[in-house]
């Protein structure tokens, strides 16, 4: 056999075990995938047409060796075209102007029609065995143009690529000019098959490989593969699609074992959709066709999992239901809702959320104002409002609880329960809770608080704040950077955050009392309201909710149990602080029950902080007792 040929049956060998693996999964093809594909059809279409060439310039007339030469030469400039069609698919402004792409090809066409009709010539000479003439000076004028342009677009929009694509396809376009530049110098030697061979070769294996995308524990799709697809389906509009997404129970989601995730995945691709994908952690999303069947499938699917699953294992996941993926606006607008979906699903137990506008709109709102905390704070547009506390020993005003208001940029005050949730769900809070310890910090700062008979400021902590190792040593630096002293502030611990992370927060709170930092227990009765946490945690003020101030005047079982619990925290040395206080009969009530201070709206609802301070001039100063 000629050793011409014997090179190009390697490489239409390679060609054709490449074009096995391409087409083997046919579920789901991205895009790139498709337009690889036509490139590998082509470029083994050529390889076939070289080694055609070849026997024909050995064994058959000149005529006849013309024909398949010519056919030769019109799959070389369509294999550089396509060469250049691939390259330019990760460029966004080229992948979306599809009316160009199209005059390319029209352009390609009348190309690569051109060498039909021009003269060419057969050489068969030993070791010498090739085409010559104006056909063949044509082609290897215009398929090296696609090749230039090819290395000039990953040049140029290196940045717009995929990186591993860029690589790829620089070193695939470096081995066909190698491979033509040789031949070209050494007729004997037919290489510039064999380097397209070899250069699509490495593309497979760097970036075309469909089991690339795959899970190779579950033989599923794996989390990135389904975002490319959503990708491609919003690029194109096409979106025809609805999703299940499973969802473990579990909030170790790694919990389930492989073996079971493979059971259930095996289960989904047989009897639901070949179009399953791993999602986040340990969770589970189908894609099936938006034909109006998806409640049934999910029927099923409940009814599966129902059944249990090999050795008597039983999975009691939660459901998330996507009607249609034209609820979203974009892939990354759909990755969002269900992160934030799901937390939300395994939070409150639900066994089915069904994705509706409503939802969408939540999210959305959810979204605008984690962005507005997140501008509120670098623009300093959280402000601080205080609720007088009153001591009935004292008949004055000697403390004031914080409370924070985000100013709107339309000047406008936002109320803490619009914000708070979201800065807790978005790990917001730590940050916010800072801000605004530094604003009552700079209160104390800027006003002898003293002279006006308050004698310390309360401030709230959140829960994440209460986990932070570092809690003391950040709050000690804020306090010596506005000069002020640790007794003029008093620390509100809420009792789920003593609960959660009692160790960490006892350290704080030890480290800090040493600095005569003091501290509250607030919203007692309104948790587990654990007797346990009040003689172990060192806090100096207990404070009464207001649901447990309300209960007092209306149930008797609730007044028997506050006094019951009144008298034995008094007698362990603390105060006691009744939230909610609007009537003077409740004043009355409470203070002759022995409760040491009183907050709520009967003295004043949570003023500004000039507000606040003319408030405080004007009754701690009057001769006249409230």
């Amino acid at each position: 056999m000629n050793q011409s040929i014997q090179i190009q049956f390697c490489a239409l060998i390679f060609l054709l075990l490449i074009c096995y693996y391409s087409f083997k999964r046919q579920s789901v093809i991205l895009e790139s995938m498709w337009i690889y594909r036509q490139l590998v059809v082509v470029t083994t279409l050529c390889v076939m047409a070289d080694i055609c060439s070849i026997d024909a310039i050995l064994y058959a007339p000149e005529s006849q060796a013309a024909i398949y030469c010519r056919i030769y030469l019109f799959l070389v400039i369509w294999t550089s075209f396509l060469s250049f069609n691939y390259v330019c698919y990760d460029i966004v402004k080229l992948r979306h102007k599809k009316k160009l792409r199209r005059y390319f090809f029209i352009f390609t066409f009348i190309l690569s029609i051109i060498p039909f009709a021009l003269p060419i010539h057969c050489n068969n000479v030993p070791g010498e065995i090739y085409s010559y003439g104006p056909a063949v000076t044509y082609t290897f004028i215009v398929a090296p143009i696609y090749i230039i342009g090819s290395i000039l677009m990953i040049l140029f929009f290196n940045k717009l690529m995929n990186p591993y694509r860029s690589h790829a396809a620089m070193l695939w376009m470096l081995l066909e000019t190698t491979g033509a530049m040789i031949q070209l110098f050494n007729r004997q030697i037919l290489l510039v098959s064999f380097s397209m061979a070899l250069g699509v070769t490495i593309l497979f294996a760097k970036m075309e490989n469909p089991d690339s995308g795959i899970d190779r524990n579950l033989g599923i799709y794996r989390i990135q593969m389904l975002y490319e697809y959503l990708k491609q389906l919003f690029d194109n509009n096409k979106k025809n699609y609805s999703l299940i997404i499973i969802t473990n129970e579990s909030t170790e989601k790694t919990s389930l074992s492989e073996d079971l995730l493979l059971e259930v995945s095996n289960y989904l691709k047989k009897s639901i959709s070949d179009k399953v994908f791993r999602g986040i952690a340990n969770d589970l999303v189908i894609a099936v066709p938006d034909d109006g069947g998806l409640d049934q499938e999910l029927v099923q699917i409940k009814k599966r999992f129902e059944a249990g699953w090999s050795d008597n294992q039983f999975i009691n996941p939660h459901f998330i239901s996507v009607p249609s993926l034209k609820l979203f606006k974009n892939e990354s607008e759909f990755f969002s809702a269900y992160r934030y979906y799901s937390n939300i699903v395994s939070d409150n137990h639900e066994e089915c959320f069904v994705f509706d506008n409503d939802a969408i709109n939540n999210m959305e709102e959810y979204r605008t104002m984690q962005n507005e905390i997140k501008s509120a704070l670098s623009e300093d547009r959280f402000e601080i409002f205080l609720q007088p506390i009153y001591s009935v020993q004292e008949q004055s005003f000697v403390s004031a609880e914080a409370l924070v208001r985000l100013r709107g940029k339309d000047g406008n005050i936002i109320m803490p329960n619009r914000f708070i949730p979201i800065a807790e769900s978005s790990g917001q809070i730590e940050q916010l809770g800072e801000r605004v310890f530094e604003l009552v910090c700079r209160l104390i700062h800027s006003n002898d608080i003293s002279a006006i008979g308050l004698q310390y400021i309360e401030v709230n902590l959140s829960v994440v704040q209460c986990e932070n190792p570092e809690l003391a040593h950040k709050f000690l630096k804020i306090m010596h950077k506005y000069d002020i002293n640790a007794d003029k502030l008093n620390l509100e611990i809420t009792e789920s955050g003593a609960i959660k992370q009692n160790d960490v927060l006892l350290d704080n709170m030890e480290y800090l009392r040493k600095f005569g930092c003091t501290f509250s227990l607030d919203d007692f009765g309104t948790g587990e309201s654990n007797l346990n946490y009040v003689v172990n945690m060192p806090v100096d003020i207990i404070k009464f909710d207001r649901t447990m101030i309300r209960s007092y005047f209306s149930n008797e079982k609730a007044k028997i149990m506050l006094e019951s619990v009144t008298e034995m925290i008094k007698r362990m040395g603390m105060h006691i602080v009744a939230e909610g206080v609007e009537e003077q009969h409740q004043l009355k009530q409470l203070s002759d029950l022995g409760i040491d201070y009183i907050q709520g709206y009967y003295f004043s609802k949570p003023l500004p902080v000039d507000d606040f301070l003319d408030f405080i001039r004007r009754n701690n100063s009057s001769t006249s007792k409230i």
